[in-house]
């Protein structure tokens, strides 16, 4: 199994080149086709329209979204005709109801999709919503970027957040292709329980899994001793010097997430390492 497809999605003009740069150079790194969406949403006038705009027509905010997506699709496409990747653009126009549906479309046979985090106050909103459709409507997995920077190529080390859980075996399956390309796994388990089954030998049976694939790996066990775990699991990938955290995503339901806040969506804010992600 290979990464042929790789997804990435841009929607604001002032960050096509910080999304787009980082997504040629992992494109150009594993040898895979780049599929860009360039994302236009519009408002609906009966939902988000007050009554002193009631007279204008319902898909004026759509018409000026395209316009805008159209500008940057050229944009992208004149610096992508100089990029030695396979390409393809795609403009995707919708109102906003309905662009979780056609996202999914778009991206549902992506290998996976890599998106930057933007440094702006709609940020968190945007990641986790983007997110969100990828990975539990695409059933896609997700390579997230720091605003600040790429992603290293080739990764020399990666580190694995092991809890014993589906979604953390299904996110490990998904990124066995980059896992597999030569690189140290270092596994790590955070304030494990003491009553699992594996408590005599935690992450032992998930280190032989990725050896049998000819991963070189090893585990260690650290307590938070951050206010979360995903500051745990951040400060311990920089110690270990990683390139990349891979990672189950929303281990509970969106909606607990949504109320008390959790490890996925303090990832999807704050984290300044990349991070792969599937649920």
């Amino acid at each position: 199994m290979s990464i042929q497809t790789v997804t990435t999605i841009l929607s604001e003009a002032e960050n096509v080149l910080s999304g787009l740069i980082p997504a040629v150079g992992f494109a150009r790194a594993i040898d895979a086709h780049l599929h860009v969406l360039v994302l236009a949403t519009g408002m609906e006038q009966a939902a988000a329209m007050p009554s002193a705009l009631e007279a204008l027509p319902a898909g004026v905010g759509l018409d000026i979204s395209e316009a805008r997506a159209e500008e940057i699709s050229t944009v992208v496409a004149d610096r992508l005709a100089r990029e030695d990747v396979r390409w393809h653009v795609d403009v995707l126009a919708s109102p906003a109801s309905g662009a979780s549906a056609e996202i999914v479309r778009q991206t549902r046979f992506s290998d996976l999709v890599v998106l930057t985090r933007a440094e702006d106050a709609q940020a968190p909103e945007t990641a986790r919503f983007l997110a969100e459709t990828i990975l539990f409507d695409a059933d896609t997995p997700l390579l997230l970027l720091p605003a600040q920077g790429g992603i290293t190529a080739p990764l020399r080390k990666i580190m694995v957040s092991w809890d014993e859980s589906t979604t953390a075996l299904r996110a490990a399956r998904q990124a066995l292709p980059l896992l597999a390309k030569g690189a140290y796994v270092h596994i790590v388990l955070v304030d494990p329980p003491r009553n699992s089954p594996e408590r005599s030998d935690p992450g032992g049976a998930f280190a032989q899994f990725l050896s049998r694939h000819g991963i070189r790996c090893e585990v260690s066990v650290c307590n938070r001793t951050d206010d979360s775990v995903s500051a745990t699991l951040e400060r311990r990938a920089k110690e270990l010097g990683c390139d990349m955290i891979v990672m189950g995503a929303y281990g509970h339901s969106r909606l607990r997430q949504a109320i008390f806040g959790g490890t996925t969506r303090d990832i999807l804010t704050k984290a300044e390492v990349p991070v792969f992600m599937a649920h």
